[in-house]
């Protein structure tokens, strides 16, 4: 029976003894061991509390490497014996890497594996005790990084679409008549890629806006009133202008109040009321008319002369209104920079971390947000190395 099977014996290495496995791994002892990453078969959070709990803290060498934050490719080393064998288990992200000085076939891989699982309970107590111990994150997508991705590359388009470019005149020759169809095509193509991104932004640009403050609020709000479910959820569907007022009072970090005097807040407030009039597809068509038109019986009599083709694409310049909705988008991001600034400086630099995390994480008990990890997402992959889910066994 291998020596590393015998799981209760294991036991924490020396100092001199972690010394000495790091000084092997450069002699021929390094082509004896062997290593297995278990992605499948064990949670690297049970692994961790369940070696916490019988050997202390990690005491692999590569704890001393690793920076003090969650941007590390491997977050915990220990080193470990049973009898004279060496074992090392180690944690990414997401899987168990079990190296073991003794040659092991794939059955004697998961006795291994599923020895560990059954030795989870006769330390069920303390790795229970560890677990508790642990700061729990509930990972949640901030709503506000996504949209605004989305509103940024709507606005980088509409922006880089050129005017569109005055139509020649239409006569009954046929080089007229050609240039004038060709300048057509362009500005249906026009059409085709502007209008939908204008509505899309437009739409899109109010509710950025109040992620952001949701954001915010979720933040900051005082325990006093997050507490208090009745007046935390009163909080959150104030009306904007509403919650706006009540930040300062209701929110932690706040050194001063909203100005609402600004040209900023008026700017936005007006993109905030055009929001709730489309929000719920209201129609007014006297206020929101795009022509005349007369009839007689069937027949239509419109009161604007010129092109038929040309007028109908004024129109949709008219209802989309490109620059207008490039303009609102960008006066947005003004006051929203304005409520930040309303923060004092601490909890400013803590705000800007956070708002740009794209994936942040909320702490269960607590109930606080923060950056818990980094923006990119990393692995590694080692040559030569088998995967629990390679064996050639049947899990149980």
């Amino acid at each position: 029976m291998p020596e590393c099977l015998k799981i209760v014996n294991w036991r924490a290495s020396t100092r001199r003894e972690v010394a000495d496995w790091l000084k092997s791994s450069q002699s021929a002892e390094r082509s004896s061991r062997v290593t297995l990453v278990v992605r499948s078969q064990l949670r690297p959070v049970d692994v961790y509390c369940y070696l916490v709990a019988r050997f202390g803290r990690p005491n692999g060498f590569l704890n001393h490497l690793h920076r003090d934050d969650s941007d590390n490719w491997i977050h915990w080393d220990f080193n470990l014996k049973s009898s004279d064998v060496d074992l090392r288990l180690a944690g990414t992200s997401r899987d168990v890497h079990i190296t073991v000085g003794e040659a092991l076939n794939d059955e004697e891989w998961k006795e291994l594996i599923l020895g560990m699982k059954n030795d989870f309970a006769r330390v069920g107590r303390e790795k229970s005790k560890v677990l508790n111990g642990l700061e729990k994150f509930v990972v949640f997508q901030n709503k506000f990084v996504s949209i605004a991705e989305l509103c940024a590359e709507l606005h980088e388009k509409i922006v880089d679409i050129q005017p569109a470019e005055p139509m020649p005149k239409a006569t009954g020759d046929r080089d007229d008549l050609e240039s004038y169809e060709a300048a057509m095509r362009l500005m249906a193509e026009r059409s085709t890629a502007l209008y939908g991104q204008c509505l899309m932004l437009r739409l899109l640009t109010p509710i950025m806006a109040e992620a952001y403050i949701n954001m915010m609020i979720l933040m900051f709000c005082r325990d006093a009133i997050r507490d208090r479910d009745a007046d935390y959820q009163a909080f959150l569907r104030a009306k904007i202008p509403d919650r706006l007022e009540l930040l300062k009072a209701n929110c932690y970090g706040f050194a001063r109040d909203v100005d609402k005097s600004t040209r900023a807040y008026a700017d936005f407030m007006r993109v905030i009321s055009r929001r709730n009039f489309a929000l719920h597809g209201n129609v007014d068509p006297l206020h929101e008319q795009i022509e005349i038109v007369y009839f007689d019986g069937r027949r239509p009599l419109f009161s604007s002369p010129g092109n038929n083709v040309e007028k109908f694409f004024e129109h949709q310049e008219a209802i989309h209104k490109p620059l207008e909705v490039i303009a609102e988008y960008e006066a947005v991001h003004v006051f929203l920079a304005e409520i930040a600034d309303c923060l004092d400086a601490r909890t400013r630099a803590f705000f800007d971390q956070v708002i740009n995390d794209a994936y942040p994480g909320y702490e269960v008990r607590k109930r606080r947000v923060t950056r818990i990890l980094p923006d990119h997402i990393i692995t590694g992959m080692l040559g030569g190395v088998r995967y629990d889910d390679d064996l050639a066994v049947t899990w149980r």
